[in-house]
């Protein structure tokens, strides 16, 4: 009777002495600091992929002229715009940014705000979008019809329903690198690099603004 009491008390008194887990302030605390690394990598990446690309574009003799686009005065005020679109149309432009590296480390936010802010246009047949050697600033996604690609006046390629072109005049400001042709009456959603590059900055510093509020 006596060993079985003092086993207990022993028991007792070893699992009092055993290392208590983390309180919820250490875990939320521990939660924040992993998504401030995870934002950090995010937004490392993004710029490890343009500078991968800005490189790359710099090493061509035939692009001397590019330059990468201008930093974002961010003390601009600035108002993302925004189309109204339908469910369907949301969807369409979401699945044809799924597959571009630009796109690739956006939030499920940022890629709604992107859409958002892509607006209607159209090209009819035979009308030129992009031409060769001018300096772009507009992204495309096509939705109805077919649009061809030639460089020096020779076709290279062609895109139709679901592809998107022009995406490099979002990163830099640099002379076009092919013309590209209408060659069906077109129904397009295009972005400008202001809006997008504004877009990526806000959500940026927001996102990190809210990370060190936590952890004040």
């Amino acid at each position: 009777m006596g060993n079985t009491k003092s086993r207990s008390t022993n028991a007792a008194a070893a699992r009092s002495k055993r290392p208590k887990g983390p309180t919820e302030s250490a875990k939320r605390k521990k939660k924040v600091e992993e998504e401030q690394q995870t934002l950090m990598k995010s937004s490392a990446n993004r710029e490890q992929t343009i500078n991968i690309h800005s490189k790359h574009k710099a090493g061509n003799k035939q692009r001397a002229q590019n330059v990468f686009a201008q930093p974002i005065d961010m003390t601009e005020s600035f108002t993302a715009p925004s189309y109204p679109k339908s469910p369907e149309a949301i969807r369409f432009i979401d699945n044809a940014l799924a597959d571009n590296f630009i796109f690739a480390s956006l939030t499920k936010s940022e890629r709604r705000q992107l859409i958002n802010a892509m607006k209607a246009d159209s090209a009819p047949a035979g009308e030129v979008i992009i031409q060769q050697g001018d300096i772009g600033d507009y992204f495309y996604v096509v939705e109805e019809g077919n649009v061809t690609f030639a460089v020096d006046g020779n076709h290279v390629g062609a895109c139709s329903t679901g592809a998107t072109f022009g995406e490099l005049a979002l990163l830099y400001d640099c002379p076009r690198a092919a013309t590209c042709l209408a060659n069906t009456d077109c129904k397009l959603w295009s972005v400008d690099q202001r809006t997008f590059r504004h877009m990526l900055a806000n959500s940026n510093a927001s996102q990190q603004k809210d990370t060190v509020d936590v952890l004040k």
